[in-house]
């Protein structure tokens, strides 16, 4: 009908009882902070993804044990299309704006980040990583599995939750790079400046969060957030590594 905005149905499973969508919400954070801090503390690459890997695919387990169906959990083939659709567009959107951010002198600094240039792999060896291992665990973390699991209480309350979630997430790797980011310098021995950094960055990666989680939802395809996420966190890498390998190294020193 004319004036009616659509909205993609969630397709709902029929049996899951309520306390055992609580027993799984639970077990789900408690594999997801286990796992999140066992990643920290492996630090590598390679080991953090496969952990981070491995507590996504058990959430979905435990959501699909729940009772959870492939529709809830955006795993349906059904709408891999929409997904793909969505996704592309969101994908060229957010790539599209860290590029003006790059272009835009008033910006441009704020892309000096020593986390894109700090490793010793190549940047295409970091552009997979991040493609098809770091990106894609997340999203079946937290629009996957944990959306899925909170859909049956609200579709804005399971936002809320999976971005929150998603949000303090980012805590341990905030506090251990933030002297490598372009403001690092400005928060040595500043404790309340570093709090402000580390709740400001919760904050905002709350909100993409609430972003992929809205897309997840507007798509049925937990496909489109993967795609906006990866393009995203590739565009920010690439962008980080132009703009260092165009500022002089003695500008970058002082």
């Amino acid at each position: 009908m004319a004036g009616k905005r659509y909205r993609r149905p969630v397709k709902r499973s029929s049996g899951p009882r309520p306390d055992a969508r609580t027993r799984a919400q639970a077990a789900s954070i408690a594999i997801l902070v286990g796992g999140d801090l066992l990643a920290h503390r492996l630090g590598g690459r390679t080991g953090s993804a496969a952990v981070r890997l491995g507590a996504a695919t058990a959430m979905l387990g435990i959501a699909r044990m729940a009772g959870v169906s492939w529709a809830e959990l955006g795993l349906g083939r059904e709408d891999l299309g929409s997904g793909a659709r969505f996704g592309a567009a969101a994908a060229a959107c957010a790539a599209g704006t860290v590029l003006a951010g790059v272009v835009v002198p008033g910006t441009r600094s704020m892309f000096l980040d020593e986390r894109a240039v700090g490793h010793h792999c190549s940047p295409g060896v970091r552009l997979a990583s991040i493609t098809l291992a770091a990106v894609p665990a997340e999203e079946l973390a937290y629009r996957s599995a944990l959306l899925g699991l909170w859909l049956g209480t609200g579709r804005r309350r399971a936002m809320v939750w999976s971005s929150v979630l998603f949000g303090l997430s980012h805590v341990s790797a905030t506090l251990s790079t933030m002297s490598q980011t372009a403001i690092g310098g400005h928060l040595a021995e500043r404790p309340l400046r570093q709090a402000a950094f580390v709740g400001g960055n919760v904050a905002v990666t709350g909100l993409a969060g609430a972003g992929f989680a809205w897309l997840r939802l507007r798509s049925g395809s937990v496909l489109a957030p993967v795609l906006a996420h990866a393009a995203l966190n590739d565009a920010a890498l690439l962008a980080a590594s132009v703009v260092h390998a165009s500022v002089p190294r003695h500008t970058e020193a002082v």
